[in-house]
């Protein structure tokens, strides 16, 4: 948990077990509390210092399916990308030493 948010963390642990309960509910029984939480301090609240605690629960209860997938699959696209990326200049690297 990033610094400024961690006592946010136990204020608005209810609100976002409500949501957990919600995407189960919708079929999306992966979902866990620590992506939401992850979420919100690495996108929503990113630039920002914690919000008031009615806004944390709006931002939380407004929260759709599809925002949390991307974030949750973002990382792993990019990750695929990178190794894609050095596998390229491993092979580029190779190429030259053999020339």
């Amino acid at each position: 948990m990033t610094g400024a948010f961690e006592n946010w963390y136990k204020r608005l642990e209810p609100a976002i077990l409500i949501k957990v309960e919600d995407f189960h509910i919708l079929g999306y029984r992966e979902i866990k509390m620590s992506h939401i939480w992850s979420f919100l301090t690495e996108v929503k609240w990113r630039n920002v210092s914690p919000p008031s605690l009615h806004e944390g629960i709006n931002d939380i209860m407004q929260m759709n399916i599809g925002q949390l997938m991307q974030f949750i699959t973002t990382p792993s696209k990019k990750q695929v990308k990178q190794s894609l990326l050095d596998e390229t200049l491993v092979q580029e690297v190779l190429k030259s030493d053999a020339d």
